[in-house]
This record gives C-alpha cells, sequence and structure tokens, in this order.
C-alpha cells in the first residue's frame, strides 16, 4: 500500500517537473501520514464525551493516535469497574479531568510494543493509579497507551487473572492493613469490622484479612449475603439496619478496627463502637461524603481515623503487591463466587447498577483477547 503511493506521488512529481529535493520531502509526508493512521488498526474503547447536550458515554472505534500519550502499548486482558469508573461513565459526578477520556482506573494486560528498556513485547503487567482513567486514557479499551513509569508487571505469586481479581480493591485493604500494623494491631487485638462488605472492597477486605490471621465482623445491609460472607471468612455478619437507629456518643466497644467504604452513618456507628487506641481506615464514600461525629471516641477511647487512596510511590506498591502474592494472597476460589465478567458493551448498565447500590462482588470487563 505504501510502495503504491510512493510510485503515485514519483509519477505526478516527474510530470510536474517538480525538484528530487521536494519529491523527497512529499515522499517523507506521505510515508509518515500513512504510518500514523492508515496503518494503525482500530480497536474499541468507551469514552465519555460532554456534548451540549450534556454526560454521553459511546463506544468508540479508535486508533492509538486518539489516546494520550505513552510509551508503552497494552493489550487489555481485563479491566476492573470500580465505584469511581461507574461514577465516570455514568456521569454522577465529575472524575475525569478532561473530554473525551477513557474511563478505568485500572487494568491487567499483555505489552504489544514499547519505546523503553525494561518492559517487553508479550510481558504481562498491571496498571493502577497515577490519574489512569482520569487525567489520562484507562482500562475500559481494548488498547491502552500508558507512560512506561505506570506501568508494572505481573507479581510474582499471582497469575494475570489473580491480580485482576483483587487489583484496586485488594490493594486498597493492604494498604489499610499495613497501616493498621504500623500502629501496633495484631490479630490479638480484637476483631475488624468491614462495612459495605457485600461490595468489592468489603469481600477483598474479608478473604485478605482472614488469610492474615484476623478475626472479621461483616457489616451489610444484605441480609441474603450472610452466609456468602461467612464463607468468605467473617466469624460474624451483622445486618447494618439493626444498629443504625443507636446514636449514642459512644457505643459499647467491640471493634480493634474497621474498615469503611460506605461513609455516612454506618462510618458514624463502627468510629463510636471502637475499642481503646481502635483505627478507622475510610476508603469510600458510596453513601455519601458526610457524616456525623463528636469527639469521645477520640478523646476517651484514643481512637484514630485515618483516608486510604488506592494509590501509592513503588516502594509501597511493590512491598504490598508481593505481600497479596504470599503471605496475605487469599483464597482466590472463594473471591471467585463473588466476581461477575461483562464484555465492554454492558459496561454503561453495570455502571448505572452500581451507582444505585443494586450490584454486589467485584466486576472485571473482560475482553476478547482474554
Amino acid at each position: 500500500m505504501v510502495a503504491g503511493l510512493k510510485e503515485q506521488w514519483c509519477f505526478a512529481v516527474r510530470n510536474a517537473g517538480w525538484t528530487p529535493e521536494l519529491k523527497d520531502d512529499l515522499l517523507q509526508v506521505v510515508s509518515t501520514l500513512v504510518k500514523g493512521s492508515l496503518l494503525q488498526p482500530l480497536f474499541r474503547a468507551l469514552r465519555v464525551h460532554q456534548t451540549a447536550s450534556g454526560h454521553q458515554a459511546s463506544i468508540d472505534e479508535l486508533t492509538l493516535d486518539a489516546l494520550t500519550a505513552g510509551e508503552v502499548v497494552v493489550r487489555t486482558l481485563w479491566a476492573g469497574l470500580n465505584y469511581k469508573d461507574s461514577l465516570a461513565v455514568t456521569g454522577a459526578a465529575k472524575v475525569v479531568s478532561g473530554y473525551p477520556r477513557v474511563p478505568g482506573i485500572e487494568l491487567v494486560g499483555v505489552v504489544e510494543s514499547s519505546d523503553v528498556a525494561g518492559i517487553t513485547p508479550g510481558e504481562e503487567v498491571l496498571v493502577h493509579g497515577f490519574q489512569t482513567g482520569i487525567e489520562f486514557d484507562g482500562g475500559l479499551a481494548e488498547r491502552v497507551r500508558v507512560r512506561a513509569q505506570h506501568v508494572m508487571p505481573i507479581p510474582a505469586g499471582l497469575s494475570a487473572f489473580e491480580t485482576a481479581v483483587l487489583g484496586v480493591p485488594g490493594f486498597t485493604v493492604a494498604m489499610a492493613l499495613e497501616r493498621f500494623e504500623a500502629h501496633s494491631l495484631t490479630p490479638a487485638a480484637g476483631p475488624i469490622v468491614v462495612n459495605g462488605a457485600a461490595g468489592a472492597v468489603g469481600i477483598s477486605a474479608l478473604a485478605i484479612l482472614a488469610r492474615a490471621g484476623y478475626q472479621t465482623v461483616a457489616l451489610t445491609r444484605r441480609s441474603s449475603s450472610i452466609d456468602t460472607l461467612k464463607q468468605l471468612g467473617a466469624s460474624e455478619v451483622l445486618v447494618a439496619d439493626v444498629f443504625l437507629n443507636q446514636t449514642r456518643p459512644l457505643e459499647k466497644g467491640r471493634f480493634a478496627a474497621a474498615i469503611d467504604n460506605v461513609g455516612g452513618d454506618t462510618l458514624s456507628w463502627m468510629l463510636r463502637s471502637l475499642l481503646d487506641h481502635g483505627q478507622l481506615a475510610s476508603v469510600g464514600n458510596a453513601s455519601g461524603i458526610g457524616f456525623s461525629c463528636n469527639v469521645l471516641p477520640f478523646i476517651l477511647r484514643q481512637a484514630t481515623m485515618f483516608g486510604i487512596a488506592a494509590n501509592a510511590p513503588w516502594p509501597v506498591r511493590h512491598r504490598l503487591w508481593a505481600r497479596l502474592a504470599t503471605d496475605w494472597k487469599p483464597d482466590i476460589g472463594a473471591l471467585m463466587r463473588h466476581v461477575h465478567e461483562c464484555a465492554l458493551d454492558d459496561v454503561p448498565a453495570r455502571a448505572a447498577a452500581q451507582i444505585a447500590g443494586q450490584s454486589a462482588g467485584r466486576t472485571l470487563v473482560k475482553f476478547n483477547s482474554a
């Protein structure tokens, strides 16, 4: 195809009497245009747009040039559909920094091409954080172009699929657990309560904490989930609605630590129910960004509350993924009962259900190459 175009240009140049220098310049332009667009294969991606009529999500056919810049091209195998992704897809909140944008804050895939040493074609890799799917085009696409400094090899001890199952939810739990233990938490201190226990972070927390030797209490609004949450490692399951009418400044102290995925009233109740020197990690806000609070848990019980965002410098990433692949590696088979795979075309409906609180477990977008 390129050779044929070159011949046509040469014929035109000879018959027009143009100079060899001009001919060479024209040939260079044509070759660059052909290489840059016509020969690039099309792939499918979910993109969000800001139009005159408002927010719109669509499945588009793109070439790599349509994506944000990066030295590494990855063929996507799986992309997690997280709450933040669902906000971006539905437009329920302004998550992305510009339009059009491919959402998807995490992906697992295979390197197709790389312009940097140390990252080789055929290598299985993980990408999450670093504003992926927010400032840079993300994982909800068959091909992703990413910066080399955002790419991590699949950790030794995990398969690509196991890494996708854990993903951002598992990494979030690992960040919280490391922070707990840095402040002297041990399994002997008492149980850890996890709210939103039927969600992606919740199921990961129950499985990872059980593997690490901790007793866990699952807090959920889904009474139908009691048996399945116990199978994941919860020693006790509490139905949230039974406790949310308790509004004392301090509840009976019963938890050494808490992982909050929800915010709102359940966060408040867990904070008031911590034991002395208890810790609470706030990792999500599915029920809203506000919560009621008083100072007594902090003064009388010396409680600590901190936030977790699933982003971290490389030393922390390598350390925590190494633990998720070894001594904190959960029972992947047990988690699999809560993993739901879907196609890219199904993402808008899945995202809407997630925002409406009508989904549970971990959702993975599976691409044809997986």
